[in-house]
């Protein structure tokens, strides 16, 4: 479906490619959806994206018309110069040679949307402290150093499922000897391990960056033990926990400038939307 804002086109192509611009984050948050539900509201989204852009684009054009040719001039050859030259310039907008003129006109545009999305934000008021306090005792759980361990690992990378069995009673006699005090898991991780760089050192880290069936093992760990051969996506493993940190809040002190940022975010972002709503509210709207 195609369709005109003001008379401006956008049409089935722009909504494709501002579907897979979305997609990644999209499908992640909201991957329970059945899928033909989900691609409806994505292309829904997506619409309702380009035709808000091309309204603040109009909106930029009208209230900037009369910016001097000499200042888009001096931000033009700044943007090419910062990329490196014209090739690097077009190759940074995704156009191809012989589309200068192309890139000069999607710069202007974009510099004249920045330089309205400013004056629209620049009466934003800087947060109250109530309002930064009301913020983190709402979110307290948010602005927390989670649990995090200190563990090192000796793997092994099976080539084949064949592999499997075979290597599974190499880790086991492995985990044998250090059950049995006999050997140091540093120094067995580097005579063993694929990955022997630091005594499979993997330093701390919090519940979410390893794989679940890793995290699994050595969450229930405590300090110093080490744990039997069990498996991963990644190959068969025996970890050890050297250290632990338990869940720390953070202070408000500690992340106010992040709550401020955040806030004022949510502010700017509320402003852009009103305007556009205004700006929606007064377009021809067609499809075609």
């Amino acid at each position: 479906m195609a369709w005109t804002v003001n008379g401006e086109a956008i049409d089935e192509a722009a909504v494709r490619e501002e579907m897979e611009k979305l997609r990644p984050r999209y499908e992640q948050v909201f991957a329970d959806m059945p899928v033909e539900a989900r691609e409806a509201q994505l292309a829904e989204w997506s619409r309702e994206n380009l035709t808000e852009g091309v309204l603040l684009m109009q909106a930029a054009r009208r209230e900037f018309q009369s910016t001097p040719p000499e200042a888009i001039e001096d931000a033009w050859k700044h943007f090419v110069g910062q990329a490196g030259g014209m090739a690097g310039c077009l190759q940074r907008m995704g156009l191809s040679p012989g589309q200068e003129a192309t890139a000069r006109g999607q710069f202007v545009d974009r510099l004249q949307v920045e330089r309205l999305t400013q004056r629209i934000c620049a009466a934003i008021p800087a947060p109250s402290d109530k309002d930064i306090l009301r913020h983190f005792e709402k979110h307290r759980e948010r602005y927390t150093i989670p649990e995090m361990v200190r563990a090192r690992h000796i793997v092994k990378h099976p080539k084949a499922e064949s592999d499997v069995g075979s290597i599974r009673a190499q880790m086991q006699a492995i985990c044998d000897e250090l059950a049995g005090g006999k050997a140091d898991f540093a120094q067995m991780a580097e005579t063993h391990s694929d990955c022997p760089d630091n005594g499979g050192e993997l330093g701390f880290f919090p519940r979410g960056q390893m794989v679940p069936e890793f995290e699994e093992v050595v969450f229930a760990l405590r300090p110093d033990a080490i744990s039997g051969v069990f498996e991963t996506r990644f190959g068969l493993h025996i970890a050890q926990v050297t250290e632990r940190r338990e869940a720390v809040p953070c202070s408000l002190s500690q992340v106010r400038e992040a709550i401020i940022r955040e806030l004022q975010e949510q502010t700017r972002q509320k402003a852009l939307e009103k305007f556009i709503d205004g700006e929606k509210s007064k377009a021809v709207i067609e499809e075609r």
